[in-house]
């Protein structure tokens, strides 16, 4: 406990540090960064500037198994086996505010367990003249939360062989400190270049981790003022730590990386696909989908959201 509030002020301090820069910050043009879309804020706050985005991702993904077997391997269904995404977004001309809900299946064959995760959190983002800079706190609670019925029912459609695995005995609950920073390195009018730092702490229930990299963004002018195309690629590093019994083996520092193609009608909706790499640190890839839907809404579909990697 002591350490979620130690993080959370150091949080609040950096959050209130970056602000005095807010006012300096320049508008970024909107074809150069993988945050926002074409769109005008004249409002302080304006619920019709929303987004409701929603994703999922998996290690054994029939449909991209076969589109790319023999370039990328094929996952394990194992480990971090699947995972759902849900955010509602609202901003106004200074920030966004994000509520986000990630809800991941954990399984592991090699010592008979299984245990699903569910994550609640609440944050703010900013541009500032420095880069971006995202702080946030929540709950996530570890337990049976119907990934045994999930993926199951995935692998009855499939014909795949049913995961009979037990769950664990001890269910936790925790609380999160969250706090990220992306530095602009280089950008124009389509290309953005820039890096990233996560920090999110926990308090039981699920793993902590530090992750640092970089990103290359590179949007499409919006064609004849409606339909925008994105593309992405992250490569970085994941340090995870305060594990636990149960979190250790599924969880492993290393390198990683992660490709995303998305585009849209602008201002509206995006659609997305991505693949990445080693995201845990165990050599498995993942593949995944997601949908964003909202009125002037700004962002695309971003890695950053997907991933950082999984647990934000």
């Amino acid at each position: 406990m002591k350490q979620i509030l130690l993080n959370t002020i150091l949080i609040f301090f950096l959050w209130n540090s970056v602000n005095s820069y807010t006012a300096a910050a320049q508008d970024i043009p909107d074809s150069s960064d993988a945050h926002k879309m074409s769109v005008s804020n004249n409002s302080l706050f304006d619920v019709s500037k929303y987004q409701i985005s929603a994703g999922y991702w998996n290690d054994n993904f029939m449909a991209y198994q076969k589109l790319l077997n023999g370039i990328i391997k094929n996952g394990e269904d194992d480990f971090v086996t699947a995972s759902l995404w849900l955010q509602i977004a609202l901003e106004n001309p200074e920030e966004c505010w994000f509520l986000d809900i990630y809800y991941n299946i954990l399984t592991n064959k090699l010592e008979h367990y299984r245990n699903d995760l569910l994550t609640v959190r609440l944050s703010i983002e900013k541009e500032t003249s420095l880069g971006f800079v995202q702080a946030g706190s929540g709950i996530i609670a570890s337990g049976n939360f119907g990934g045994s019925k999930l993926q199951n029912g995935y692998h009855r459609i499939f014909d795949i062989k049913r995961v009979r695995l037990p769950y664990i005995e001890k269910y936790e609950t925790g609380l999160i400190a969250f706090f990220r920073y992306e530095p602009i390195i280089w950008r124009s009018e389509k290309f953005c270049f820039k890096g990233f730092a996560s920090n999110s702490l926990r308090t039981a229930a699920g793993p902590s981790n530090f992750r640092a990299g970089i990103e290359l963004n590179a949007v499409t002018q919006p064609v004849r003022k409606s339909y925008i195309f994105h593309f992405q690629t992250q490569a970085g590093y994941s340090n995870y730590y305060s594990l636990g019994k149960y979190l250790s083996p599924l969880f492993e520092n290393g390198l990683s990386w992660g490709v995303l193609l998305s585009g849209g009608y602008t201002g509206k909706c995006n659609i997305a696909t991505w693949i990445t790499s080693n995201q845990y640190g165990l050599k498995q890839p993942h593949f995944g989908v997601s949908f964003i839907f909202g009125w002037n809404g700004r962002r695309l579909s971003n890695l950053s959201d997907l991933s950082d990697f999984t647990f934000p």
